[in-house]
């Protein structure tokens, strides 16, 4: 489309100012889109969950009429839906689908898959962060299944000075979970310095950061130890990758097939295998910066051409045929 496209942009911030569901809507801003912000975080009376669905399942519903009289004086091409289960009722979405294009984004496949399946055919669009959902969709019959990776925003890529506060060797980032205690409390017995960054941890830790901290947290460390399980132990290119490689640190994660399709292993970023060959490698990099450097900057360069949601939102869209707005 030549015009400027105009979107309703609806999510929650749950993860706050950087989060993902925040960071898409930075990508569709760079893009220069006429975006029309519904921030469920500030307006919770506009939804209904009546199935108490959490954590990216659904169906949690918006409620059309809180919603339709800004969305109608706006005249979207466009209405979002950015994760956390969110969509219309299937009456309201039959009734919308006549006026623009429907798009519903999920974050959280394959764990979300199970309810998340249920109704993404009714959107006329959706998109999954997981190649293996997305088999899944089409193995149902769904044919309005698009793959769309994690990607970051522009901010990330905003250079910023270490901070004594949050000063570490090595970081973790991430909220807890029993597969990562296995790997994080061992490091702490090391004779480098580690902060561990996040919710529940029953180790020494300090606390989640969100926002300024987020950054400042980030670009205090030299390396980070990613994760790729997700909570329910599927292994997943996650947005953390793209977080940390954007950031210019030196990311450190398990050895799997998918991330091949994003980072070259020992160019961009380090692989390892066990807990024992992590903490080998963590030794071998603060032992040799300058190589750390060059794989760090390698990994930088690559998501800033390649990861952005900028790039891959306007591929995306692209791709799609939106329809003539009728409101």
């Amino acid at each position: 489309m030549n015009k400027r496209l105009k979107i309703v942009f609806i999510g929650r911030y749950t993860e706050g100012q950087t989060g993902i569901v925040r960071s898409i809507y930075m990508g569709l801003l760079e893009n220069g889109y006429d975006v029309h912000e519904i921030n469920i975080s500030s307006r919770p009376n506009i939804v209904k969950n009546p199935y108490k669905k959490y954590g990216g399942h659904g169906p949690v519903y918006v409620d059309w009429r809180f919603i339709k009289e800004e969305v109608e004086t706006f005249k979207p091409d466009i209405i979002l839906f950015c994760a956390g289960g969110l969509t219309f009722s299937k009456e309201v979405m039959e009734e919308v689908k006549r006026k623009c294009t429907v798009i519903g984004l999920t974050l959280s496949d394959p764990d979300v898959f199970p309810t998340v399946s249920k109704y993404a055919d009714l959107f006329d669009y959706h998109t999954t962060n997981s190649k293996k959902s997305y088999k899944d969709y089409k193995d149902l019959g769904h044919r309005n299944i698009h793959y769309l990776p994690f990607g970051i925003d522009s901010r990330f890529f905003e250079p910023r000075l270490s901070e004594q506060k949050y000063r570490s060797d090595v970081s973790i980032i991430g909220h807890y979970r029993p597969n990562r205690l296995e790997i994080a409390s061992p490091l702490l017995g090391e004779s480098f310095n580690v902060k561990i960054f996040g919710r529940d941890w029953p180790i020494q830790s300090e606390g989640p950061v969100y926002g300024d901290e987020w950054f400042k947290a980030m670009y205090s460390t030299k390396i980070i130890v990613n994760f790729p399980k997700t909570g329910a132990g599927y292994t997943n290119v996650k947005v953390g990758i793209f977080e940390a490689a954007a950031t210019g640190r030196l990311i450190m994660t398990e050895y799997f097939d998918e991330m091949k399709d994003f980072f070259d292993y020992d160019k961009e970023i380090v692989g390892y295998k066990d807990r024992d060959d992590l903490i080998k490698k963590i030794y071998y990099y603060l032992e040799n910066p300058a190589k750390a450097n060059i794989i760090a900057q390698a990994g930088r360069m690559k998501c800033m051409q390649e990861h952005t949601w900028k790039k891959r939102l306007s591929s995306f869209l692209d791709s799609i045929e939106i329809k003539e707005s009728c409101f």
